[in-house]
């Protein structure tokens, strides 16, 4: 548990680290509006949330649908951008706490690692909604 928090911890330092060496072309909210995770989930069940970043800061709110689009809990967003990386963590009304770790591969779409606690870590492909 404890590598998990410093993990969580040591991610976000990172990419602004990296940020200050970042892509001065690149838009200055890259990731601004609404998203949806898990596309290549074979239970169906994903997580639509809603980012901006000011200043490489993300923020947001979203909502985690389970079996059959059924809403399961409302999420927190909150992390850091550094194009063309991004790290989110997505804190569950349950108090579960999740991570995703991605990097953009195209204008509307992302690609990455999604970590929650219990599950093995899953390659998971986000797209712009």
């Amino acid at each position: 548990m404890r590598s998990m928090a410093r993990l969580l911890l040591a991610a976000p330092i990172a990419l602004l680290v990296l940020g200050a060496c970042g892509s001065p072309g690149a838009p200055p909210s890259y990731n601004a509006g609404s998203w949806r995770l898990g596309l290549n989930v074979p239970s169906g069940a994903y997580t639509q949330f809603s980012i901006d970043t000011v200043a490489g800061l993300v923020r947001g709110d979203g909502q985690d649908f389970g079996l059959a689009g059924t809403p399961v809990a409302t999420i927190k967003v909150t992390g850091v951008e550094s194009y063309p990386s991004i790290a989110l963590v997505f804190d569950y009304s349950s108090g579960a706490r999740a991570t995703y770790f991605a990097q953009f591969v195209g204008p509307s779409e992302l690609l990455g690692t999604w970590s929650f606690p219990g599950q093995p870590p899953l390659d998971s492909l986000s797209a712009r909604q």
